[in-house]
């Protein structure tokens, strides 16, 4: 106990430095919340909207008993007297009188209104009436709706619906409090309809759970009607427990004197409390930071779950739940079969575009109302927020040599500052809207172009001293603008459809350089027309002008206008420049409708095609250097193109398509900005722990995982280095049997000498056992009765066994495929079987999910065991099992009998199927489970000692069934993971290309160091920490 108290003192004086400092702010923002709580009376502090059906009306009894019984903090006090709560709840207030005026009184006399959201609170038309009564009475700020079941967008009712807050003006901003239990938030969970007609039991057990949610969710609804910050409050009621504990303590600490044992165990218990608060709070820490990676925030997530670990001690009883649950969080971060959100930046500014440094080191954005900020780009840290405008910030330019930065707002301003102190430089009083700002190649001039009412106005600015050197104004409406590089001259395409409509003028006084023809067109009665320009822009060969209409795109010489090219393409008319260009001119990428054309920029010739199938495309970024492809479509889904292969398909970003995307030089990361969203996300194209993909999809792995079965596309490979080279095997029908949907029939012998597979006989079209001999290139087969027998090499190489529900159990010699035994009991139907390394234990998983246990010497049933055994061992006359039984990982053995342990909630999200892949690694004790059911395709990595869930992957694969292998060491892992079939651009064929992503598998403390590398020495701002609850203001 002496020790145990040792360790946990720096925790104690840690915690009490801490509520040291921080108790002066706390008080002083509670009392100013408690003063502004007092200016108004109410008859009533809640009114509780809801449906009178369960769970529902037992959690607003519940909320209504919580509330009342309440005890806020002393600021809040009246007279010295205990502030007492009284809340509305229809069954509790209605007399005799009129229903709907007794309610509408009581909205009237309500501080808050609390709307209990559940799949069925939307079908209520008198929760919409009252939602949208109290709106009319007292607006839209003290709603605090409560989420019990489903999603926002489906559980609440059309007013709430209305009333999107924060920087992303999501629903998720509206939501005060979440008291869905973890079966309730698992998308195959059929609703609390359902539950409540099918099994009640059940639906007490889910109510019971949502209950025990609402003890610690209460704290967020009572800081919103107290008008203060969940963690003050928080902070406070743990103080007057702890308080209540120190005077406890102090009464005994007087009995002590005569009765020492008693203060003895009084201190345990008060420290016992102590240990259960502290891990109570980081519990809620962690959970907010799994709610981050959900949300694709790993880095912030990753910041939570260590603050979260702090104050938890190894000999805490949380600890192991915790550090497993932070362990989770930060191989989420690292684990990745290639691209992934890393982190997001809210911008809280729906008009603001961004700016990539020139080392692309740094990015700058307009920061709510009136801020201009910048961050890395390694971490997405904001490292300067710089005030001076009067409204939001909408276009940002950095110059050069990245020295200034220039903000242009609609405050009719823009603001020169110094990069590196955040110093105002300049400011500049410019009518109009931003809509374009550049620095010449040389650094010595700033352009700038904003739009008014009734004019485009081109500016020209000495970037040394930011005099004005020379103006000019359109008196026409100006669909798109482009500056040549060296600021000589500007390309304006105008909105009518004239002779003018493009033309080159001079930057210094708008004079017209020259007149570019339109496109002349003969429509399909014979008449003639012209086309007008869409948009066009000065090549980056600094020696052509590209131009655009809807059909068309066309490269003209910059001297003589020339046309160099022109090609049928059309493209997307919403966009302005739907097309990218390398910084050369070598290669244009254009958006027709839906897919990505890679032209050559001198020819216009073809020279590949992007196609990302149902993705809606709708923005792309190319990187001509890596010669990667992002496409982005409507709903937020993402897919990445590299070198003719699609390597990342449908990606998640969050549900908004972006406005703006970058795509940095070297091909590690994209920026992408969602005006709608308010947030620039950067995502990580590369995965930090896999090695290069293994080009072909795993076939078959030895029972030892020493050898290693692909195809390539043409050729079965045989690997005995995880992959990384293959030795080709011949095969008749190779493309064939390599795209079968399943591989099951495919097995490997652990000398890989011996390659085994289910064919077809030549001469009766029956199927065949087919043993090919890798090393003298041979075949020999024998008939048998099943097309899907299970087959299994022994672990010597000598034998393979075979096993069918038609003839049971066969076992023939490898030497010359001669029948040594034969079993016809063993006539289960099976997933799969396994052999003892020495032959005399015989293992069947059968497709019923029982496991079936045979004496192969005396031929004997021994025993049948629940679940699927993926591990058989035979020693000191013990049998030893490992396997899974639906979502717990069990250990049987012959001597001591069955244990087993509960995996983690998480591989429940994904359906199992009969097609699923499951592993096991003795060394490392790990499990791979491979989900593939007809919806979705999964890979989990388990810890099978505890049951923790270490990573997971999302395969891109539909083709066929995804496969997996582990090393030998378990310190290698592959997963299938991409397929696409690719047409030459003059259809002169197909072919077809796969991928298996490769992963290293790292130590805690190697995953540890890894996350702090890609943090690079990111923490938590105060502003972060108040949001979260971590702190107080």
């Amino acid at each position: 106990m002496e020790k145990e108290l040792e360790q946990n003192a720096p925790i104690v004086e840690e915690e009490s430095l801490q509520n040291y400092r921080q108790d002066s702010d706390s008080s002083k923002e509670l009392e100013k919340a408690a003063k502004e709580f007092k200016e108004k009376e109410y008859k009533f502090d809640a009114f509780i909207s809801y449906r009178h059906v369960e769970p529902d009306q037992s959690i607003a009894k519940q909320l209504h008993q919580m509330i009342e019984s309440f005890t806020p903090p002393k600021e809040f006090y009246k007279d010295g007297k205990k502030t007492s709560f009284r809340v509305f709840r229809d069954r509790e207030e209605l007399a005799a009188r009129d229903l709907s005026s007794s309610i509408e009184e009581a909205l009237a006399e309500s501080r808050y209104l609390i709307v209990l959201c559940s799949k069925r609170t939307p079908l209520s038309e008198w929760c919409e009436k009252e939602i949208r009564t109290f709106r009319q009475l007292h607006g839209d700020e003290r709603i605090i709706p409560v989420l019990i079941e489903g999603e926002p967008d489906e559980a609440f009712p059309a007013p709430l619906k209305q009333l999107k807050r924060g920087a992303d003006q999501s629903l998720a901003d509206v939501l005060a409090a979440d008291i869905r239990p973890d079966e309730v938030l698992h998308k195959n969970f059929p609703g609390y309809e359902e539950v409540q007609k099918k099994d009640s039991a059940k639906l007490q057990n889910l109510t019971k759970q949502a209950l025990h949610l609402l003890k610690t969710e209460k704290y967020r609804i009572m800081a919103t009607i107290l008008g203060c910050t969940f963690g003050d409050l928080k902070q406070r009621d743990k103080e007057r427990k702890n308080r209540l504990i120190l005077t406890i303590s102090s009464l005994s600490g007087a009995i002590f004197l005569l009765f020492g044992i008693f203060m003895f165990n009084a201190y345990q218990k008060a420290e016992q409390a102590r240990q259960e608060a502290v891990q109570s709070n980081a519990g809620i820490l962690m959970k907010s930071s799994q709610d981050m990676a959900k949300e694709g925030d790993y880095l912030k997530a990753a910041l939570v779950a260590k603050e979260a670990m702090k104050p938890i001690g190894k000999g805490m009883k949380a600890y192991p739940q915790l550090q497993s649950e932070k362990m989770s969080i930060f191989n989420d971060v690292i684990y990745h079969s290639g691209a992934s959100t890393l982190t997001s930046i809210s911008t809280k500014n729906k008009l603001t575009f961004m700016a990539l440094s020139n080392d692309e080191k740094l990015v700058a954005f307009g920061l709510g109302n009136d801020e201009t900020a910048i961050a890395k780009v390694e971490n997405g840290e904001i490292i300067k927020r710089l005030p001076g405008h009067s409204q939001q910030v909408k276009l940002l330019t950095f110059s050069k040599d990245d020295k200034l930065l220039v903000s242009a707002a609609f405050d009719n301003s823009i603001i020169v500052y110094d990069v590196e102190s955040g110093e105002e430089k300049a400011k500049l009083e410019i009518p109009g809207v931003p809509m374009l700002g550049r620095f010449s190649g040389d650094n010595s001039q700033f352009f700038y172009v904003s739009f008014t009412n009734t004019s485009a106005d081109f500016y020209v600015f000495d970037a040394n001293t930011w005099q004005q050197l020379s103006t000019f104004s359109i008196q026409e409406t100006v669909k798109y603008a482009d500056i040549k590089s060296d600021g000589s001259e500007v390309l304006i395409t105008l909105g009518n459809n004239d002779e003018n409509q493009l033309t080159r003028r001079s930057l210094k006084d708008g004079s017209v350089i020259s007149t570019i023809d339109r496109i002349g067109r003969t429509s399909l009665d014979g008449s003639n027309f012209m086309l007008p320009y869409k948009s066009a822009f000065y090549s980056n060969d600094g020696k052509s002008i590209i131009l655009l209409t809807d059909d068309e795109i066309r490269k003209i010489s910059l001297e003589d206008h020339q046309v160099l090219f022109s090609e049928k393409i059309s493209t997307a008319t919403t966009l302005n420049k739907p097309l990218v260009e390398s910084e050369n001119g070598e290669k244009i990428a254009v958006n027709s409708y839906g897919k990505i054309l890679i032209l050559n920029g001198e020819t216009g010739e073809s020279i590949d095609e992007v196609s990302f199938g149902d993705l809606d495309l709708k923005y792309f970024a190319y990187n001509t250097e890596q010669n990667m492809v992002a496409g982005f479509g409507e709903a937020g889904i993402y897919s990445i193109w590299k070198d003719k292969v699609i390597t990342d398909d449908r990606l998640y970003l969050g549900g908004i398509a972006p406005s703006e995307i970058y795509f940095l030089k070297d091909g590690s990361k994209i920026l992408t900005n969602s005006h709608e969203g308010q947030s620039i996300k950067i995502i990580d194209t590369k995965s930090r722990i896999s090695s290069e993909p293994v080009q072909g999809r795993i076939i078959a792995s030895s029972n030892d995982s020493s050898k290693l079965l692909l195809f390539n596309g043409t050729d079965f490979l045989l690997s005995t280095d995880n992959g990384k080279t293959g030795k080709t095997i011949t095969n008749e029908n190779t493309v064939i049997y390599g795209l079968m949907t399943s591989t099951k029939q495919n097995v490997l012998s652990n000398d890989g000498k011996y390659y085994a597979y289910v064919g077809q006989m030549t001469d009766t079209g029956n199927p065949g056992l087919v043993l090919y001999n890798v090393e003298s290139k041979e075949s020999k087969t024998v008939e048998i009765s099943s097309a899907y027998p299970a087959l299994r090499f022994s672990d010597d190489g000598k034998k393979i066994y075979l096993q069918d529900k038609k003839e049971g159990l066969k076992i023939y010699s490898v030497e010359d495929l001669s029948l040594l035994d034969t079993i016809p009991e063993i006539t289960d139907s099976s997933l799969n079987i396994l052999v003892s390394e020495d032959d005399k234990i015989f293992l069947v998983n059968r497709f019923s999910g029982t496991a079936s246990l045979y004496d192969l010497e005396n031929k004997q049933h021994l025993e049948d065991i629940p679940g699927e055994v993926l591990n058989l061992k035979h020693q000191e006359e013990e049998i030893i099992l490992k396997g899974i039984q639906n979502n717990t990982a069990f250990t049987w053995s012959s001597k001591t009998g069955l244990k087993s342990l509960d995996m983690d909630e998480a591989l429940t999200q994904t359906p199992v199927s009969f097609d699923d892949v499951n592993l096991y690694n003795e060394k490392e004790n790990l499990l791979l489970l491979i989900r593939n059911n007809d919806t979705e395709r999964k890979a989990y990595v388990v810890d099978f000692a505890t049951g923790h869930l270490m990573m997971s992957f999302t395969p891109s694969v539909k083709r066929y069934l995804v496969n997996g292998h582990i090393s030998p060491e378990g310190n290698v892992i592959m997963v299938d993971q991409s397929f696409n079939t690719i047409t030459a651009t003059d259809n002169s064929g197909v072919q077809d290309y796969m991928t298996a992503a490769v992963y290293h598998i790292l130590s805690d403390e190697e995953v540890s160091a890894e996350v702090d590398k890609i943090l690079a020495g990111r923490t938590l701002t105060q502003d972060e920490k108040v949001q979260i609850g971590i702190s107080t203001e």
